[in-house]
């Protein structure tokens, strides 16, 4: 019996979603090896002479994150590996368009393989930390949140785009994409932005020769800008698409709270640690606001999925197709 095109398409197209989350997998693995072969017990080895704490204590700043933030990475690893699993067991998990991972297509492969260039943009930022090459590994490691903050976009635009849909046939994987996927991403994007930032500071200081204090609070005006911006969009022009966002106050405030406890003196308290304690204590308040402000959503209308799910509407041939062509799948 021979194959119809329509399948056949589907089935290759299934073939490569299963390829960029192998991919994907495959680098998340390899990217968290490297992450501990650069931690002061395993150094030196083969691909490190110097562990990254020791790089950074070479090159300090008034805002240095302090030793233990490390530990931070393996959390966030931790929750990337738990939405990645979550793709990879949407392979196998059907609904009746197929697949749930591709079928509607909420992450499609370039999502997968952006996540793949993450990683190995990590691993490559490590190496030229340990050999030194400051202003290339800096460089490199504006890549995570740039790339981040687009997978964050696309995520976001495509689950609104099938959330009528889903709420009706596949309602756990709406849940599922916004807690642990756009929460996990978000988390990696700003803890990313946060090291970036701090590297950037350290060209400057190092490398273009602005003083230390100055320059300390020069990043934690960025990051403040950052969050700023963030919590406008959140609350007021995006919110729709942000609501369910709740982990970016939280590791700001980690990050911040490790700037505060390494420049942290009882008797000799700089005016870069009262800001930062500051900036920890708006960020509390913004996560506040956040979660009152969604306490008191009333939740969002029926409408459009009243419209999504009309008795004369039926599925013709199980949308096997590439999403930009889904809606020709449907007819009354």
């Amino acid at each position: 019996m021979q194959m119809s095109p329509v399948s056949a398409r589907h089935k290759h197209h299934v073939v490569i979603h299963a390829g960029c989350i192998a991919l994907a997998v495959i680098t998340q693995v390899i990217a968290h090896i490297f992450l501990n072969l650069a931690k002061d017990s395993w150094v030196p080895n083969a691909l490190f002479q110097r562990s990254c704490r020791n790089v950074s204590e070479t090159f300090p700043l008034e805002v240095t994150m302090d030793w233990w933030s490390e530990q931070y990475w393996v959390m966030i690893d931790v929750w990337s590996a738990a939405w990645l699993v979550y793709a990879v067991v949407g392979l196998f998990n059907r609904n009746v368009l197929g697949p749930e991972s591709c079928n509607p297509e909420i992450h499609p492969p370039v999502f997968y393989l952006m996540w793949t260039m993450i990683n190995i943009s990590r691993m490559f930022s490590m190496t030229l930390w340990d050999r030194l090459f400051m202003v290339e590994a800096v460089t490199v490691r504006w890549i995570l949140p740039g790339l981040s903050f687009y997978m964050l976009y696309m995520s976001y635009s495509n689950l609104n785009k099938h959330k009528a849909w889903l709420s009706v046939n596949n309602p756990a994987v709406t849940s599922w994409t916004r807690y642990l996927t756009q929460n996990g991403l978000a988390v990696f994007a700003w803890w990313s932005l946060l090291n970036a930032v701090e590297g950037l500071g350290i060209l400057f200081k190092y490398k273009a020769g602005v003083s230390d204090p100055l320059i300390s609070t020069v990043v934690l005006t960025i990051v403040f800008l950052c969050a700023i911006t963030w919590f406008i969009l959140q609350s007021f022009l995006l919110t729709k698409y942000l609501r369910y966002t709740f982990s970016v106050y939280a590791i700001l405030i980690l990050g911040l709270g490790a700037m505060f406890t390494r420049s942290y003196r009882v008797h000799d308290l700089a005016a870069n640690t009262v800001y930062c304690g500051l900036l920890m204590l708006l960020m509390t308040i913004l996560s506040l606001i956040h979660l009152i402000s969604e306490c008191l959503h009333t939740g969002e209308s029926t409408k459009p999925i009243a419209a999504a799910v009309e008795p004369h509407v039926t599925f013709v041939e199980m949308a096997w197709q590439p999403e930009g062509n889904m809606k020709h799948q449907l007819q009354k």
